[in-house]
């Protein structure tokens, strides 16, 4: 299987990619990332005025032992940005197939440091350019971060600043946030602006609740929090809406991003069209050597399908996202449950007669099916923990 992938005609030896975050907060870090096998790494992103980071500033959500959801409060590098320049000709110099990726952020209505940024990491060396409209807590007060992918005005005037300066040749590639009404609409603002392609998505504003023993909040602050950034497997339904839309309106090359847990996840962001993929949280929980395992799940999945390179299935499954009113009213299926393997554990009883439709009774501890009252809702395929209900069309 050949996994090299382009975006934007630059080529990366495969479609993962390290989202500029904690992974990235360093050259000795990104080279160990590089050593595993990631083919590109977005800097953790630059800014003009000093960071300082907050003590305990991730929390998270579990079942059991397992992280669910993650959360987190912390702000951009607080390196500076001549340290970065340093880091990022060393990447290059040592790494010469891989991809770095600077990222920067400024102010909403002030050009500066926005050009001066940019020039920096392009004369250090970095491939492209990622451009930082999506951080969703800290800098959103201060007219930073999604405070600008909020606005399309905003947006697409930092595009302009830097596309009208001649000595800015870099790509220039806007991250944009999933927390708007439309992100096709901000999408085509950079677009008309010159942008050259198109990241998505960030993290998601959020609160994580509160230690119901403690009373305090999570991430606790000296008893306080603010609201972060939502990350992990329960934002890529999200992250996909955004790459469809997206890939269909404007229409840019996208780098996708969002929950990307593993190689099957990154299969459904190419499905729908983005040909490279960011992933961030899943690395903070298992370490760099996880991209193993993702290009493993990744080529598996393309031997099912016959597929020998990324550009067999880019797009081909946003073919299949129609509107509501295109779908087949006509469709019809019914529920069907397998006797042989029904366990009598009554998962789908208790969903049907309380949030669906009364068609399943139990008999001798076993699931059986009106096949007058099913509705097809598919409600009893989805809560039934041993794959005995298929729904079949009628």
């Amino acid at each position: 299987m050949d996994l090299t992938t382009k975006f934007l005609s630059i080529e990366f030896e495969n479609p993962f990619v390290l989202a500029s975050a904690p992974p990235t907060a360093k050259y000795d870090m990104m080279a160990r990332a590089f050593d595993a096998g990631w083919a590109g790494a977005v800097v953790k992103t630059l800014i003009k005025e000093p960071v300082n980071n907050l003590h305990n500033r991730f929390a998270s959500n579990k079942i059991g032992s397992r992280i669910i959801s993650f959360e987190n409060i912390e702000l951009l590098s607080e390196r500076t940005p001549d340290e970065w320049y340093e880091d990022i000709r060393k990447l290059k110099q040592n790494y010469p197939n891989k991809v770095v990726i600077g990222s920067i952020m400024g102010d909403a209505k002030e050009p500066t440091n926005w050009l001066e940024l940019a020039i920096g990491c392009q004369q250090a060396g970095v491939d492209l350019l990622e451009l930082n409209f999506s951080c969703p807590h800290g800098y959103p007060e201060r007219g930073k971060g999604a405070a600008i992918g909020q606005s399309a005005e905003y947006s697409g005037k930092i595009v302009e600043w830097l596309k009208a300066e001649p000595s800015v040749k870099i790509p220039l590639i806007p991250k944009l946030t999933a927390a708007v009404a439309d992100i096709s609409y901000i999408g085509e603002a950079v677009a008309g602006a010159g942008a050259d392609g198109i990241c998505a998505i960030n993290t998601i504003p959020s609160l994580m609740g509160f230690d119901l023993k403690t009373l305090k909040p999570k991430a606790s602050v000296a008893g306080y929090t603010t609201a972060g950034g939502y990350s992990g497997a329960g934002i890529k339904p999200i992250a996909l809406k955004c790459i469809s839309n997206l890939v269909k309106r404007p229409g840019l090359p996208v780098m996708g991003g969002g929950g990307i847990c593993n190689g099957y996840d990154a299969a459904e962001f190419i499905l729908l069209g983005a040909t490279v993929v960011q992933v961030c949280t899943t690395v903070m929980l298992e370490g760099y050597d996880i991209v193993r395992n993702m290009k493993k799940e990744l080529t598996e999945f393309m031997s099912w399908h016959n597929f020998e390179k990324i550009e067999d299935f880019l797009g081909l499954g946003n073919k299949k996202i129609i509107k509501y009113s295109e779908l087949d009213l006509n469709y019809k299926v019914i529920a069907y449950i397998d006797p042989d393997k029904c366990k009598g554990c009554g998962k789908c009883y208790i969903s049907c007669q309380d949030g669906g439709y009364q068609a399943i009774e139990m008999k001798d501890k076993i699931s059986i099916i009106d096949k007058n009252k099913c509705s097809g809702c598919s409600l009893c395929f989805q809560v039934c923990p041993s794959n005995a209900v298929s729904m079949i069309e009628k």
